[in-house]
């Protein structure tokens, strides 16, 4: 037999393997005038393997670990060998058809070594896969569902996790100067991004934080209150991922910078601060959540003088469970009592005569934690910081929830720098996505009307439909339930008792020159929209629309309508793509479609499928003499993948792996069993309380609740 190039020697003797049930293994070759004379093919199972030398040691003297590899070879002498002639075609010279071993069945063909390949398909599920935050095990599963059976998929699972561990070995070292090249790249592309890093005199990243244009913007808009989490362990480096996140006009978390750092030290934080700072404008927010880190409220009280700085809520009533003991983990009464307590409470005495009630009945009066809990309850319990504009933002835990589940889709400790942003810049995506949707149903679509008050359709076109929402049950429950009992007048100001459902008055002081007042339920300065009871009173007073002073621009929907910028004159908005790439990508997207509607028309006759792989087997010559011939290599495809270019010299070294206080897993909730592997097998250990050998200690022995 004659062939072109040994590229169709290969081809045809791996097809002859495959059919008969053997894999094939390249082998030698003679070279002359840098040209391939003579070339081996062996059957895989050709010759033996060198003996390793049992119980090896390293250089330090300690002993190897060694694995336990099957033998795969038993000196089959099966191969053919073709030769170079001098019309430079190949032509087989020798070959042994005669195996020692027995044929591999037909189910079992695509496990061949040389019969798989991780086939560019799969290559770029499996890349996109890991930008979306889903990993090798699910992409390989998918490929199988998606290619009808595994022996479709052309690879084992094994061989895609093998392709991903070469990228990850690939850029171990560049990592981080992989990272701060990619930072670098954004701020090229669109000058108003901002990024500032550290290293230390190692020249090992320690420090860095990042705010592209959008962040930048949004905090321009929503900067009045920002929730900073630090519970966060990123990647192998264990360094610490640090988000800043606001609430937008649709109320929902958006991410305002992020910052990783390798220690948790005040003068960290410091820094953290300083280069929020500098990327917004040196406007510091107007109120502050973080989680109790003593190193961050140092940092705080240092930088942010003027800020008020509060706890996160969610945090700490998510620690509650595994501070109590088991039979008050499950009393649903105690959980109505406290949350009433933490939340409901209009007053510090109310909430003070509720809180040591509970711990009185339920024997918690000497439990150093929530001791400790009552003794800074002026940083966490929202009825202390009820006149801080706009406070009641942060009080619910489906806020610090919601952005917790956001961040916890890329946050995973074996990931590297470069793996993180990858997921991390698909995340930001959706999230915005979600708030495009938003702004979408706010500006085309109007909201039902629940009365024919004027006020009610004035908002309805000026909030968002989600801040509408909100100023609406105010109108209906103004409507139905409360009556102005009285009236008094003292110079500019009118004070009007209002009554409700609930059976509390309200006192609202009314300017009569301006029309502007303040009412003592406090709900306009924690959420800023008129409560019920400015409503009744605005009502009374004649006023068909809301005063303009009550709007608050952060809840319109056209708040982002104007142009922002920072102090070097950058626009602060995302730069317009390249048209020349959205058009191809939509070309490639459509193309795939097309695709896809011709196999489903295709794939219900034989001959159908045949005139359609025909037809594509006819494209292949064509498409070849219009695009030109590039060899691209593994490096090539990795660096398409990760848009970055792997550099050959290091100056920016990844961290060490640096200890901190952990990151935050999901937190159960209040009466959710703990499952899992985490609870399955746990060691047992005597408790000092009880004596007994149980699955508690003397912090949450049973013995220490009473009821």
């Amino acid at each position: 037999m004659i062939f072109d190039t040994l590229k169709d020697v290969e081809e045809f003797y791996k097809s002859y393997a495959h059919e008969v049930g053997f894999s094939v293994r390249v082998g030698q070759h003679k070279k002359g005038n840098e040209e391939i004379l003579i070339k081996r093919y062996y059957c895989s199972r050709e010759g033996y393997r060198k003996e390793n030398v049992p119980n090896a040691s390293d250089e330090s003297g300690k002993k190897r670990k060694t694995h336990n590899v099957m033998e795969t070879r038993c000196g089959c002498q099966a191969h053919i060998v073709v030769k170079l002639g001098s019309d430079k075609k190949y032509r087989i010279i020798s070959m042994v058809e005669e195996h020692s071993h027995g044929f591999v069945s037909p189910d079992k063909r695509h496990l061949l070594r040389s019969n798989r390949r991780v086939s560019e398909r799969a290559k770029s599920t499996l890349f996109n896969c890991h930008k979306a935050s889903i990993g090798t095990s699910q992409a390989y599963r998918l490929l199988h569902v998606s290619e009808g059976g595994f022996e479709n998929v052309g690879c084992t699972k094994r061989d895609l996790q093998n392709n991903y561990r070469d990228l990850r070995i690939k850029i171990k070292d560049a990592d981080a100067q992989m990272f701060v090249a990619q930072l670098e790249r954004k701020k090229e592309v669109n000058p108003a991004f901002f990024y500032e890093f550290m290293v230390d005199d190692e020249g090992r990243l320690v420090r860095v934080f990042w705010a592209d244009a959008i962040c930048r913007k949004n905090y321009s808009v929503f900067g009045d209150v920002v929730s900073v989490d630090a519970t966060y362990t990123t990647n192998h480096y264990n360094m610490k991922f640090v988000p800043f996140t606001g609430v937008n006009h649709h109320l929902q978390s958006v991410f305002l910078g992020a910052a990783f750092l390798a220690d948790e030290k005040i003068e960290s934080y410091v820094w953290l601060f300083v280069t929020f700072l500098k990327a917004m404008g040196g406007v510091a927010p107007h109120l502050i959540t973080t989680d109790e880190d003593a190193s961050m409220k140092a940092a705080i009280a240092q930088i942010l003088p003027y800020t008020a700085h509060r706890l996160c809520m969610w945090h700490i009533m998510e620690k509650v469970p595994e501070k109590v003991g088991p039979s008050l983990r499950e009393n649903e009464g105690f959980w109505e009592r406290l949350n009433k307590c933490v939340w409901g409470s209009e007053n510090s005495d109310e909430f003070v005569s509720q809180w040591n009630s509970i711990m009185t009945n339920y024997g918690l009066m000497e439990n150093d934690w929530f001791s400790s809990r009552f003794n800074i309850r002026e940083s966490w319990i929202p009825v202390y910081f009820l006149d801080i504009p706009l406070a009641g933002m942060l009080r619910t835990t489906s806020r610090s929830e919601s952005a917790n589940s956001f961040f916890n889709r890329f946050i995973h400790r074996k990931l590297s720098f470069v793996e993180f942003w990858l997921r991390f810049d698909t995340a930001l995506e959706c999230q915005r996505q979600e708030e495009l949707k938003a702004d979408n149903v706010s500006l085309h679509t109007t909201p039902k009307m629940m009365t024919p008050w004027p006020m009610e359709k004035q908002c309805s076109v000026i909030y968002t439909h989600e801040v509408f929402s909100k100023f609406q049950e105010q109108i209906v429950v103004a409507r139905d339930h409360c009556i102005v009992q009285g009236i008094e007048e003292c110079e500019d100001i009118k004070c009007f008792t209002i009554s409700s459902l609930s059976g509390k008055e309200r006192v609202v002081q009314m300017n009569k020159t301006n029309m502007f007042g303040r009412c003592s339920c406090k709900l306009y300065e924690s959420y800023g929209i008129p409560c019920r009871h400015i409503i009744q009173v605005l009502r009374a007073e004649k006023q068909n629309e809301v005063p303009s002073s009550y709007i608050l621009k952060r809840w319109e929907t056209r708040c982002k309508r104007e142009l922002f910028y920072d102090h070097e004159g950058n626009l602060l908005d995302e730069k317009p793509k390249d048209p020349r790439e959205v058009a191809m990508r939509k070309k490639i997207s459509e193309s795939r479609n097309k695709f896809e509607d011709l196999i489903q028309m295709a794939k219900n006759t034989e001959q159908g499928m045949d005139f359609l792989y025909s037809s594509l087997s006819n494209l292949v010559e064509p498409l070849q003499k219009i695009t030109p011939a590039t060899r691209v290599d593994k490096q090539d495809e990795y660096e398409s993948f990760l848009g970055n270019r792997i550099p050959t010299e290091v100056d920016i070294h990844p961290p060490n792996d640096i200890r901190s206080k952990g990151r935050s897993k999901r937190i159960r909730k209040s009466k959710e069993p703990k499952t899992g592997s985490g609870s399955k097998g746990k060691k047992k250990r005597k408790c000092r309380k009880c004596k007994q050998v149980a699955d508690h200690d003397a912090r949450n022995c049973p013995n220490n609740v009473v009821g």
